[in-house]
């Protein structure tokens, strides 16, 4: 893959590189593939650096070499289709990382069947600089789920919050991943309504973590594992352990000191869930708990 302009300043507080960016991708490909393998992709681009004007890009950009890079045509709501880029191989992540992408976002399905999500992802969203709020919410959420027989990895955002996912074995459908979603972070802020708030607006949140479970719908997506954030410091969304999340920071893991960090897999134990009788349990404890989930549509509220 030929990189053009590696010397073109990326993260200009840093001195971070295209090409310290390309080289860093071209290191964690192979982890990061098992996560945006067959995904339709959406990339954050900065093609000037973070002092240049950065953009979200869904469609395949136009000459994409089509060994390296598929494509997955998706209805727009309103009309019209978005051509999704979907990446074949580590090489596509070297493609995109020489177009100026800084950080990779997929949905939680692979166009091999988009119906039938192979993760679950509770994304919790603190008020800046909160992090043991968004510590203890951590704890809190992942002891709640459990109860529910729904045990949790966790990862750092590289930006102000954690994220915690479970894997599916993609029996289920956006309906039931997104239900239980919304029905455990419900019970979660209903019990702990001083910590944890499902209010989307932040004019409504007060000093509480936002637990962003809409992260489970056709084509909305999370930020790719191992991937940059384009943020100063040049922070990465890394797999953690439980064990660590008391002593690592959201964007404490950087481009610049992520080298030892790739020698464990914390996540490679977790197994996949069926996810069908905890969404019977989960159903029934927000019954029980007398909670109402009206239909919601972030596009209006």
């Amino acid at each position: 893959m030929e990189l053009t302009n590696a010397d073109r300043v990326i993260f200009p507080t840093d001195g971070i590189t295209k090409g310290d960016v390309f080289a860093y991708y071209a290191r964690v490909a192979d982890r990061m593939q098992p996560f945006l393998a067959r995904r339709p992709l959406t990339v954050e681009r900065y093609p000037k650096g973070l002092n240049g004007k950065g953009f979200m890009q869904k469609n395949a950009p136009s000459h994409s070499p089509d060994d390296l890079v598929g494509k997955y045509r998706a209805a727009r709501e309103g009309g019209g289709t978005t051509t999704y880029p979907v990446i074949e191989s580590a090489e596509g992540i070297a493609f995109f990382a020489n177009l100026g992408v800084i950080t990779f976002h997929v949905p939680p399905a692979t166009v091999d069947d988009m119906l039938h999500p192979d993760w679950i992802i509770w994304d919790l969203d603190p008020p800046a600089g909160q992090v043991e709020l968004v510590r203890r919410a951590a704890h809190v959420l992942r002891a709640l789920l459990e109860q529910f027989g729904i045990p949790t990895v966790v990862m750092t955002s590289g930006s102000k919050g954690y994220h915690l996912r479970a894997r599916l074995s993609g029996s289920v459908g956006y309906d039931v991943a997104s239900s239980v979603a919304r029905g455990t972070a419900a019970l979660a802020a209903s019990a702990y309504p001083e910590l944890m708030t499902l209010a989307f607006r932040k004019a409504e949140r007060g000093n509480r973590v936002f637990v962003d479970w809409l992260r489970n719908a056709p084509l909305s997506t999370s930020v790719v594992p191992w991937s940059l954030r384009a943020r100063p410091g040049a922070p990465v969304a890394v797999p953690l352990s439980w064990e660590e999340i008391d002593s690592v920071e959201p964007d404490q893991y950087r481009l610049l000191s992520i080298e030892q960090r790739m020698e464990s897999d914390p996540w490679q134990a977790s197994q996949p869930l069926d996810l069908a009788q905890q969404h019977i349990a989960v159903a029934a404890g927000v019954a029980d708990a007398g909670i109402e989930l009206e239909p919601f549509d972030r596009f209006r509220s």
